[in-house]
Formats: C-alpha cells, sequence, structure tokens
C-alpha cells in the first residue's frame, strides 16, 4: 500500500514538472527560456 502511495506521488510530481517546465502558458520554463533567447539575439 505504502508503495502505491510513493508511485502515485511520483506520477503527480512528474506531470506536475511536465506542465511547469514545457507547458502551453507563456509562464512556462521553456517558453520563458525561448523569448529570453529571441530577444538576446536581436539586440546583440
Amino acid at each position: 500500500m505504502k508503495q502505491y502511495i510513493v508511485l502515485m506521488s511520483m506520477i503527480c510530481l512528474g506531470v506536475f514538472l511536465y506542465g511547469l517546465i514545457s507547458g502551453d502558458s507563456d509562464t512556462s520554463i521553456l517558453s520563458t527560456l525561448k523569448s529570453a533567447w529571441q530577444y538576446q539575439a536581436e539586440n546583440y
């Protein structure tokens, strides 16, 4: 039973981190890095 709780919490954590890093919103880490990269390439 304890193993299933750990498994489910790890799956939920993985889904959360995936959404945080490469989610569809403009606040995701990947989107932020992409816009910063484009800004630096255009202005320097």
